[in-house]
C-alpha cells in the first residue's frame, strides 16, 4: 500500500523541482506594489469621452409608423458622413419617396415637393392622428397633419 502513495508523491516532487525559478532569471522583474496603477474611481472604467460625432438625431434611425401603413424610415446616409441621412417616406397612400436629410440641431431637414421640412421629436398628440395620440416617442413632420411614432 505504501508504494501506491509513494509514486504520486515522488512524481509531484520531481515536477516541482523542474519548474523555472523566476526570482533570479534575467529579464523577469517582480512588480513592486508601487508600480501598479490604481484606479480610484472604478465607475470611470470604460467611460471614455463620448463620441464627438454622435448627434441627437442618430437616435431616430429606424422605422417610424403612422396610420394606414404610412411610415418614415431614417437610415445613416450611404456616404457615411455624420449628420447625413437617407429617408424613405410614405406620407400619403399614393406616394412613397426617398429623400436626403441633414441634421440641423435637434431636427433633420429635407426637401419634399419644393418645401423645406424639418423632422423633430414630439408626442403622439402632435401628429393629428387619433391612432397615435397616446404614443410618447414620435417624430413630427407637419404638426397636426403628419407624424410617425414607435
Amino acid at each position: 500500500m505504501v508504494r501506491l502513495y509513494f509514486i504520486p508523491v515522488a512524481l509531484a516532487i520531481a515536477l516541482a523541482g523542474c519548474a523555472k525559478s523566476t526570482e533570479n532569471a534575467a529579464g523577469n522583474q517582480a512588480i513592486q506594489a508601487g508600480d501598479v496603477e490604481t484606479i480610484e474611481d472604478v465607475d470611470a472604467l470604460g467611460n471614455g469621452a463620448p463620441d464627438a460625432a454622435r448627434l441627437p438625431t442618430d437616435d431616430w434611425v429606424g422605422r417610424w409608423t403612422g396610420p394606414e401603413g404610412l411610415f418614415l424610415d431614417i437610415q445613416p446616409s450611404p456616404d457615411g458622413k455624420p449628420g447625413h441621412y437617407a429617408i424613405a417616406n410614405q406620407d400619403t397612400l399614393d406616394r412613397k419617396e426617398n429623400y436626403s436629410g441633414l441634421a440641423e440641431g435637434a431636427t433633420i431637414r429635407f426637401i419634399r415637393d419644393g418645401h423645406d421640412l424639418a423632422i423633430r421629436p414630439g408626442k403622439g398628440s402632435e401628429t393629428g392622428f387619433k391612432y397615435l395620440a397616446e404614443k410618447q416617442e414620435c417624430l413630427i413632420v407637419v404638426p397636426g397633419r403628419e407624424g410617425y411614432c414607435r
